[in-house]
């Protein structure tokens, strides 16, 4: 976050908190961090990537099959451990310059990262460098959505909605693309889906991403 901002309400009492599994910001923190910070973000280009494993179900089972002590979901948890090591490393290095960023929980399997002050260009490269590294890290790879908000202005009264809006057509397309993947009897193996920008506005395009993957 800008050094030079207030502190944030994050929480209750004021604190971003942690996800004890990942060390990135707990999804209530994360949320609430760019509901604040929306109106501001977003006249710098405000981009959010979502990124979710790949066959960590499979994954999960193979490695229970295989060892016994990897009961329930700890083999999971393993990869989640590394994955979220692995996107704060990669933040330290790769988003450092970046006016704003925070990298975060999402879901159980997803990371969820929101970046302002770059171009659409460089964050999506950015992103592609941090699926890769995750491949040659992780027990399993990661498939990531990303897009950049086309609106310019929002309001504090309308941060909410726009947040919610958006971040709902990122994850949207992404796992569109994973049911897409399913149904041809497989699962994406670390893809990186550009949306572009996103408007908004764009509520009944037939493309629309939150479309695709549902009513909202």
């Amino acid at each position: 976050m800008r050094l030079d901002d207030p502190p944030l309400d994050l929480a209750d009492d004021g604190v971003m908190y942690l996800d004890p599994l990942t060390s990135l910001a707990a999804y209530p923190s994360f949320e609430r961090c760019i509901v604040e910070m929306i109106p501001m973000l977003a006249g710098e280009g405000l981009h959010i990537a979502i990124g979710d494993v790949d066959g960590l179900r499979e994954y999960v089972s193979e490695r229970r099959s295989a060892d016994p002590a990897h009961f329930g979901h700890l083999a999971g948890n393993a990869c989640m451990q590394t994955i979220g090591r692995v996107t704060a490393q990669w933040a330290a290095e790769e988003l450092s310059n970046c006016t704003f960023h925070v990298c975060g929980t999402f879901g159980g399997d997803e990371v969820i990262i929101a970046v302002s002050g770059i171009s659409h260009g460089l964050f999506a490269s950015k992103i592609h460098t941090l699926c890769r590294t995750i491949r040659g890290t992780a027990p399993r790879p990661c498939s990531f959505a990303l897009g950049t908000l086309e609106d310019r202005s929002v309001t504090p009264d309308s941060a909410a909605e726009a947040y919610r809006r958006f971040v709902s057509m990122v994850d949207a397309r992404l796992f569109q693309e994973k049911e897409d993947a399913r149904r041809e009897g497989g699962h994406l193996d670390g893809s990186v889906t550009d949306l572009g920008r996103v408007s908004l506005l764009d509520r009944d395009g037939a493309g629309h991403p939150a479309r695709i993957g549902g009513a909202l």
